[in-house]
């Protein structure tokens, strides 16, 4: 492990290219746009990355999912409390592949968020709230109670509903036309490029 980035030192939150680190307004309207979340957690040494829907709620500062009544995600997470050990969170959107004339420049056009926090199971109410909030994001003209049925306890009873407090996140990206291309091997053609 290299000095520059050593958890102990310096946070692992914030990227190592300035140029495409993105402010907080950014990260909260990328959170808004993208669906689709991966959660890792760690079981032991085995670790474990879950895709899934997210909704971030600004006034809490958190991002809501859930799963599986029983399964590798909820053991994880209450194991995750058990320890006060944080989560890692991420979301992308990406773009076109691009390609150079230098393998070390292969590439491709992303924007991404980080984050990383504690995250627990919400219970009775705020699991209701958490769940409505997530079907709300995903399904804005379906409404419990009017387009679907309420969430009933016994819903409540069959899945598990989590909130990830954020402690620290980052947003990056990568949104550059063309890779850099290194000038000591002969040009790619156009219809490489593109």
């Amino acid at each position: 492990m290299t000095d520059y980035y050593d958890p102990a030192r310096r946070s692992p939150s914030i990227s190592r290219r300035p140029g495409n680190r993105r402010s907080d307004t950014w990260i909260r309207a990328l959170l808004a746009r993208v669906q689709v979340c991966r959660v890792a957690t760690l079981w032991n040494t085995q670790p474990f990355i879950n895709p899934t829907a997210f909704v971030y709620r600004p006034e809490h500062h958190d991002i809501v999912f859930h799963s599986n009544l029983a399964g590798r995600v909820r053991a994880n997470v209450e194991r995750a409390g058990e320890r006060a050990e944080q989560v890692c969170f991420e979301a992308s959107e990406i773009g076109r592949l691009l390609p150079s004339n230098d393998p070390l420049e292969l590439s491709m056009q992303y924007r991404s968020v980080i984050a990383f926090g504690m995250v627990s199971l919400l219970e009775d109410e705020a699991a209701r709230q958490g769940l409505t909030d997530l079907s709300a994001r995903m399904f804005p003209h379906l409404r419990p109670g009017a387009e679907m049925r309420p969430i009933s306890a016994d819903d409540l009873a069959r899945t598990s509903v989590y909130s990830l407090k954020v402690s620290e996140w980052s947003g990056k990206e990568n949104w550059q036309e063309m890779a850099d291309q290194t000038p000591d091997w002969p040009a790619l053609p156009g219809e490489l490029l593109t």
